[in-house]
């Protein structure tokens, strides 16, 4: 609802209501098969989807109505409801559920939300989400602000939720007395994707329903609903499970976020192209169609990047994430086909699985850089690939699927000149989104990496200690280093298993303890009967690494020889594939 007249126009809307009611008995029973005017039932092609959404419910009189109507011309949508009435009329509210209707968030009482301040922009927001959720056992993740009023502050606010912005293509002007031809006119300027604005209240929205389902159908359109992650209408059923990840993800059911670098989706399908939906403003990625060169997509927002004109057939379809982003989940909808298309059952898992653990050599911090000074080409992250680095190579090589768990500027004990004392490695290893939740990564019973390859003790070591630091000199640095290696291992082993090989990686940092530390750390284990423990060295000078990646890093040169250095190591290994 976006104008101040709504209030007066309800309260006809109310009588007008008892017009339709007497389809509420008809309809209104166990949920059963959608009918083919709207939602893609089977035998019946659709060629793009459509978001219906309703605003203002849940009503007495008014929503048992609209769902009625719904029902019988086989028609999902998305009701944005207001808090205060799904607390008035919460059996209304699961109504709504049980006939196939998503539940947005539309602000506890409807104000001018630009005009309020932050904390009571949040109280509005999180009011009705906790109520909804009470309601109906399920969090919303679509957000309308009233009267489609908003800004970059109210936005900031849905972000804190983990809320999707929905406005709209296609208004109804349903709230401004419009007839229902009126109605049924403007909902025809839908194309595939749009969202149209209509209400739970006015009469002459029901009464154009039956137009709307007649409209969709000729056109080839269906209902769909609203992804979370583009604000873009979707297949109704459409989910990630049409992608396939080794990665550490926070799965939140219609799609799934993560932070960690490298994090890869593979699927397959027929037709002759691809949507990739994304919500992320912060990373890049490649894409990869059947194997072949990959396309860059710089910080994509929230999209649905189409790649199209492919021939005929099945082909598959790979999304890599370049960059690091400890603050910042991306976010992944999954893979849509094209018109006439379909997304096909994902890859099938390798039987081979590789974690790499470690800093900013594992996680190719400024590897695709030719210069060790990167201000001048976009700094960092334009010139970072967490796709190209040593063990996303490793593992390619080997067939294997893998997992990066990788930061920058993190050690063992201590990071990078000291920095974020409190903190280290150790602290964010566990979790699913590094310093974006703190919630724990569960590994799934597929993950049981047969090589764990662990690179950790260059930001230890590199710089000399600050005044202030809690080490005396660098041998209780070491000492402390030590012990922590030692524990980190010990949960390892517990996780994956006395059978899985790790491997302690160190470069050449000469006038350093790092060498003399990981070797002791191996010999401990060994002696207390864990012989799959070593340790790797990547000696600089004898490999030929130019270090010419961003400030001093490992260039994809040195990544490719560094992939070829540790490969030939796993193949020395007990290793059961």
């Amino acid at each position: 609802m976006h104008v101040l007249r709504w209030w007066r126009l309800r309260s006809a809307a109310f009588v007008a209501a008892a017009l339709v009611a007497a389809l509420v008995a008809a309809a209104l029973v166990a949920p059963r098969a959608w009918a083919s005017a709207g939602t893609g039932a089977p035998g019946r092609a659709c060629s793009g989807y459509v978001g219906l959404t309703f605003d203002d419910g849940p009503t007495p009189g008014n929503t048992p109505a609209l769902l009625a109507a719904l029902r019988t011309a086989g028609l999902r949508a998305t009701m944005f409801n207001v808090g205060q009435n799904v607390e008035a009329y919460p059996d209304l509210t699961r109504q709504q559920v049980r006939a196939g209707m998503w539940i947005g968030d539309h602000s506890w009482d409807h104000p001018h939300m630009t005009q309020l301040t932050a904390e009571q922009q949040d109280a509005q927001i999180s009011r009705t989400q906790d109520v909804i959720t009470r309601v109906t056992g399920a969090t919303p993740r679509l957000f309308r602000p009233p009267y489609l009023e908003t800004d970059e502050g109210l936005r900031a606010v849905e972000l804190r939720h983990g809320l999707t912005e929905i406005n709209a293509d296609v208004d109804s002007q349903d709230w401004n007395n419009a007839t229902a031809d009126q109605i049924a006119a403007k909902a025809r300027e839908l194309r595939s994707g749009d969202v149209i604005l209509m209400h739970d209240w006015p009469a002459n929205t029901v009464r154009a329903i039956p137009r709307i389902a007649a409209d969709l159908r000729e056109r080839g359109l269906c209902a769909g609903r609203i992804s979370p992650v583009t604000g873009r209408a979707v297949a109704p059923g459409h989910t990630p499970a049409g992608a396939r990840t080794a990665g550490r993800v926070e799965d939140l059911g219609d799609s799934v976020r993560y932070t960690w670098p490298g994090v890869t989706f593979e699927g397959r399908f027929q037709g002759s192209g691809v949507g990739i939906e994304l919500n992320d403003a912060a990373n890049d990625y490649d894409v990869q169609i059947d194997g072949g060169a990959p396309v860059t997509l710089r910080t994509p927002g929230r999209t649905t990047h189409w790649v199209t004109g492919l021939g005929g057939g099945v082909h598959t379809v790979r999304l890599a994430k370049r960059t690091e982003s400890p603050w910042t989940p991306g976010e992944f909808g999954g893979f849509v086909a094209a018109p006439g298309g379909r997304v096909l059952a994902p890859p099938a898992a390798r039987a081979r699985q590789i974690e790499f653990i470690g800093d900013s050599w594992t996680a190719g911090y400024g590897n695709m850089s030719t210069s060790r000074d990167c201000s001048a080409s976009g700094g960092i992250n334009p010139n970072s690939n967490a796709d190209q680095t040593f063990g996303a190579l490793t593992a390619r090589a080997l067939n294997a699927d893998h997992q990066l768990t990788a930061w920058s500027g993190m050690g063992m004990v201590r990071n990078y000149n000291g920095s974020s004392p409190g903190t280290d490695f150790r602290t964010y290893y566990d979790r699913t989104l590094q310093a974006a939740g703190t919630a724990a990564w569960q590994p799934p019973r597929t993950w049981r990496p047969q090589v764990v390859v662990v690179g950790l003790g260059i930001n230890d070591f590199s710089t000399p200690l600050n005044p202030g630091e809690p080490w005396a000199d660098t041998a209780a640095l070491a000492a402390d280093f030590r012990a922590a290696y030692l524990g980190f291992l010990a949960k390892l082993r517990l996780r994956y298993g006395p059978g899985t090989s790790i491997v302690l990686t160190y470069p050449t940092m000469a006038g350093t303890p790092l060498a003399d530390s990981v070797q002791q750390v191996v010999r401990e284990r060994n002696s207390q009967g864990d012989t799959r423990v070593s340790a790797r060295h990547y000696d600089n000078d004898a490999l030929g690494l130019d270090l010419l990646g961003c400030d001093w890093h490992p260039s994809l040169h040195d990544h490719r020889l560094l992939a070829g250095a540790l490969g030939r190591f796993i193949g020395t290994l007990p290793v059961r594939w």
